[in-house]
């Protein structure tokens, strides 16, 4: 086996990995209605769960980064947790359809624990593939590619399992990521070892990506609104609604795209640059879209946003982990996937607030989003910074 074959092997492990991580979310989104029906509980708590979900995220994201930098500091490793805690939260998700003709007490709190665990496949592994991958930034863009791939799948599940036993497509989901972290503790032994950071070397602060995850805190929110709450009635004023499966992954896969081959721009214009690039990219798609005057035209807008948020969050996250270099990548990308979290909170915030969405009020929403993300990294356009010092 040569090398290259096995780099290649590795990479797209971790993209599998982050592929049936994101599934779950879908499944889990796709059938809590119908787990609330079972409970006896009202349709109207399910946004009230998502809500804490990402709450819940956000603070686990924080903590687990934390817990990861001190653990790789001890112990040079961290395979061993990232396998017990995803074994835990892959083991409550298969039990939720079982215990929905339980106490919805239960239910909720088995809810709590999954989202808690789960969270160790978001910043404690970023974080180690910031420090250990041979090609860091190439297996974090591999990772997002996944995560992008089970986004654009998500409407055509969504349509597929309708009528389904939610026991199976979770049974599945379930088992197969626990059988795919399994080989995490093999990928992390592969990669090179920790580098060794002096004790004169200061420990990085969180000035130095405050800018940062301002900005991606507002672009997470500008994203939340444009992908989840403006995408459908915008194709309902070009298209029937029977299509909506075959467009809403459009901007998904302008994500995907972007991720898998971002890499190769940012390194010619920079991680600062490429990420407000970016921002400026999707806060003109988001006007563009509100404008649109044909179906080809809002499908190439959602596309160019996709491919916007594609940079932005690959430039994000290297930004962040070079910030954190050495020994805090993970509590600073943990900080930046609590934003993202807080972001969908916000979105879902609005929705519970019981605000008359339409598109005439939430595409300058977004667009103004996007726009105040752009405006805190807009110094970035102008002048070179060094990329480990994103303040």
């Amino acid at each position: 086996m040569s090398p290259t074959f096995a780099g290649r092997l590795q990479l797209g492990y971790l993209g599998v990995v982050q592929f049936l991580f994101l599934l779950t979310w879908v499944v889990y989104a796709i059938f809590l209605g119908d787990l609330f029906d079972r409970l006896g509980l009202p349709r109207e708590y399910v946004p009230r769960l998502l809500l804490l979900d990402q709450l819940l995220f956000a603070c686990a994201d924080v903590l687990l980064g934390l817990y990861a930098d001190r653990a790789m500091r001890l112990f040079r490793g961290l395979a061993s947790v990232v396998v017990a805690l995803n074994l835990i939260a892959c083991l409550a998700f298969i039990a939720l359809p079982a215990l929905a003709t339980a106490a919805p007490e239960l239910f909720l709190g088995l809810a709590a624990l999954w989202v808690l665990t789960s969270s160790v496949l978001r910043a404690p592994l970023y974080g180690l593939i910031a420090r250990r991958g041979f090609e860091p930034e190439r297996a974090t863009a591999v990772s997002l590619l996944g995560m992008g791939l089970a986004s654009a799948l998500a409407p055509y599940l969504g349509a597929v399992l309708k009528g389904v036993d939610p026991l199976l497509p979770f049974t599945l989901c379930g088992a197969s990521l626990a059988l795919a972290t399994l080989g995490f503790a093999a990928w992390e032994v592969s990669q090179r070892p920790v580098d060794a950071v002096a004790d004169s070397v200061p420990r990085p602060s969180f000035t130095r990506v405050q800018r940062l995850l301002l900005a991606m805190l507002l672009l997470g929110a500008g994203l939340q609104v444009h992908a989840f709450v403006n995408a459908a009635p915008l194709y309902k004023g070009f298209a029937d609604p029977a299509f909506l499966p075959w467009l809403m992954p459009v901007l998904w896969i302008g994500f995907s795209l972007a991720v898998n081959l971002g890499g190769l721009a940012l390194g010619r214009v920079g991680m600062q640059r490429g990420f407000a690039l970016s921002a400026a990219t999707g806060a003109l798609a988001c006007i563009g879209c509100l404008v649109a005057p044909s179906l080809p035209v809002l499908i190439a807008l959602q596309f160019l946003a996709g491919i916007a948020w594609g940079g932005v969050f690959l430039a994000g996250l290297g930004l962040a982990s070079d910030a954190g270099r050495h020994g805090r990548e993970g509590l600073f990308i943990g900080a930046l996937f609590a934003g993202l979290a807080l972001g969908a909170a916000s979105r879902i915030g609005l929705t519970l607030a019981g605000i008359p969405f339409s598109p005439q009020l939430t595409v300058p929403l977004a667009a103004l989003l996007w726009g105040a993300g752009t405006l805190v990294c807009l110094p970035w356009l102008r002048r070179p910074v060094d990329p480990a010092a994103p303040a």
